[in-house]
């Protein structure tokens, strides 16, 4: 048989207005504070004389108070911490039973005498609660108070009751909520982990093709010089192909641990004042060799500035970025390399004339040992130049910015935060 209804009809009607209006909130993504707290403040005002209160237990099976806007906030703290037992007040047995427990005079009920005086001092005399259940599971209670001894009538129960209910769908919501929060996170981390170990995957694979090539020169010509009657002029180059091959995989393997301590925050940083024009002198003096030998000028301009850096870092990404823009820039184009003094802020930019970068390559550029597709026997480095330049930028304090277009070239800017001295 279905339940009868004690409720009149504007009482019914009152009662799904508030229904409704609850249910918007938890639709709107209200916290489940807010939510509680408009569930209680409603059922309060269809019993006036009483004072509700949400308890729910948390990770340690105990229960604390949820919604408890017009209970006196003393006796609040004082019950938050309740375990459930048979003899647990009200609401700690309702929970314990998982049914709704009456006090019709907490003076004389044998499961107050604990908290008797507590109830007293807060003027706390009638109480009754009832297990709010999330899939079949007590995940808490719905607690109502009056201030004098009190037997619930068939209305008031029916009230608790669809409240407590209200409630109930409140708190699933919330335990909804998390629990598809908890698996994003967790996929989220599997997602992670996956990249983390394809992308340890392709760097080995990466590393390995990579000083295949000099290995098989060095075993190669070793046993030419081993087994062959080769002229001198045969030997001569056998020997300069073996200590090329050899400088080339100290290069990569001087890259490869200079990559890896920088990405785990143990590279050492000596930051001093530089005049970067200096810096940049030296490094061209090392390139200019590669650039002859690919009919490449490079040009420096600007302002002599002096920044905040790492002598040697700082040299290293200018190579870095300069044999990186000779090396795909076509013969007879230009390299600029221009500083640039503000009030804030020092730049160094590095400027070619190459084939440019499609922007959908562009998320690759700082993927080690990735070259954009160029095939690996190209002349060329390893793929590790815009990498390590950019992370040693960030090392030390500055910023690395690319800008590229395909068919004109390639712009990259080192900014440092301040111009300690510029000059003209």
């Amino acid at each position: 048989m279905g339940r009868v209804n004690v409720l009149s009809g504007d009482e019914v009607t009152a009662v799904l207005d508030h229904q409704t209006a609850v249910m918007e909130e938890i639709a709107s993504g209200a916290s489940l504070s807010a939510v509680l707290d408009s569930v209680v403040c409603a059922l309060e005002e269809l019993m006036p004389e009483s004072r509700c209160s949400v308890l729910l237990l948390d990770d340690s099976r105990t229960l604390r108070h949820a919604s408890a806007p017009t209970l006196p906030a003393a006796y609040s703290a004082a019950i938050d911490g309740l375990e459930p037992g048979p003899f647990a007040g009200f609401c700690g047995t309702a929970v314990h039973f998982g049914e709704p427990v009456t006090a019709v005079d907490v003076m004389t009920d044998p499961r107050w005498v604990r908290f008797r005086e507590l109830a007293a001092g807060h003027s706390l005399r009638a109480c009754w609660s009832s297990p709010i259940r999330c899939r079949s599971h007590v995940v808490g209670t719905f607690a109502v108070y009056h201030q004098t001894p009190y037997v619930p009538d068939q209305r008031d129960e029916e009230l608790v009751r669809r409240f407590t209910h209200l409630a109930s769908l409140a708190v699933e919501h919330a335990q909804a909520a998390i629990e598809r929060e908890a698996r994003h996170m967790a996929d989220l981390a599997r997602q992670t982990a996956e990249r983390a170990n394809l992308a340890k995957s392709q760097f080995v694979t990466a590393l390995s093709q990579e000083l295949r090539t000099p290995l098989q020169a060095i075993t190669g010509f070793t046993e030419n010089l081993q087994t062959l009657d080769l002229s001198p002029d045969q030997r001569r180059v056998a020997l300069e192909q073996i200590g090329l091959a050899s400088a080339h995989i100290l290069s990569i393997v001087d890259d490869v641990l200079d990559l890896a301590r920088v990405e785990a925050g143990a590279m050492p940083i000596d930051l001093a004042e530089l005049e970067a024009h200096d810096v940049i002198a030296a490094a061209l003096d090392l390139i200019q060799p590669l650039a002859d030998r690919r009919s490449v000028t490079v040009e420096r301009t600007g302002l002599s500035v002096t920044v905040s850096a790492d002598r040697r870092r700082l040299q290293q990404v200018i190579l870095n970025l300069i044999a990186n823009a000779v090396w795909f820039s076509p013969p007879n184009s230009t390299v600029c390399i221009a500083t640039e003094a503000c009030d804030d802020h020092a730049s160094i930019h590095v400027t070619d004339q190459g084939p440019g970068i499609a922007n959908e390559l562009l998320a690759r550029l700082f993927v080690p040992f990735d070259r954009l597709g160029a095939d690996a026997g190209r002349e060329g480095g390893a793929g590790l130049g815009l990498v390590l330049a950019r992370r040693l930028t960030e090392a030390m304090n500055a910023t690395f910015d690319l800008a590229s277009v395909v068919g004109v070239g390639t712009h990259i800017t080192v900014t440092f935060a301040a111009v300690l001295r510029p000059h003209k």
